[in-house]
């Protein structure tokens, strides 16, 4: 069973929840968008790409253009530099990743919100899920991009036992 812990960027409280619950709800909130976007408009026009993640502004000041692999780059080695955490997943089902030229990262879905699936050691699951959303809401906030972040603890490591198992 997986945990879900999400943050919205702008009132920023957090939730956790589980897939099993996620489900029973009856809803998927994976591709709605949250917020007011402006629709495609023509190249040159005014507004033109304001609506793309690359492109939005915060307080922060003007958004820096990135591609997609370097954005989700920064956000893997942000989330493996949080204690407790042992990698990334591709989530079940369908796999979560960041396609990009040249390549791919799993367990990182750039987006609206952002998703990231995780493994983790045996540490408390919301402290962490609470770290690594700090850590994205950090590599967002540096190219100017203010969308809710998602973090899934897909699984939990645990160490194998070394001694014999069972008593007689």
């Amino acid at each position: 069973m997986s945990s879900r812990a999400t943050k919205s960027g702008a009132g920023r409280t957090g939730r956790i929840t589980s897939e099993s619950d996620r489900a029973a709800r009856g809803r998927d909130n994976r591709n709605r968008r949250t917020s007011a976007q402006p629709g495609p408009t023509a190249a040159g026009a005014p507004g033109a790409g304001a609506g793309t993640p690359e492109r939005r502004r915060n307080a922060a000041g003007p958004a820096r253009e990135a591609d997609p692999g370097t954005v989700a780059r920064r956000i893997r080695d942000a989330v493996l530099a949080v204690p407790g955490v042992t990698g990334l997943t591709p989530g079940g089902g369908v796999e979560v990743a960041t396609l990009f030229p040249g390549g791919k990262i799993a367990g990182i879905r750039l987006g609206d919100p952002v998703e990231v699936h995780v493994e983790v050691g045996p540490v408390a699951i919301a402290p962490v899920a609470e770290q690594i959303q700090a850590a994205v809401r950090g590599v967002l906030d540096t190219f100017g991009r203010d969308s809710a972040v998602e973090v899934v603890v897909e699984d939990i490591e645990l160490p194998v036992p070394t001694g014999p198992v069972g008593g007689d």
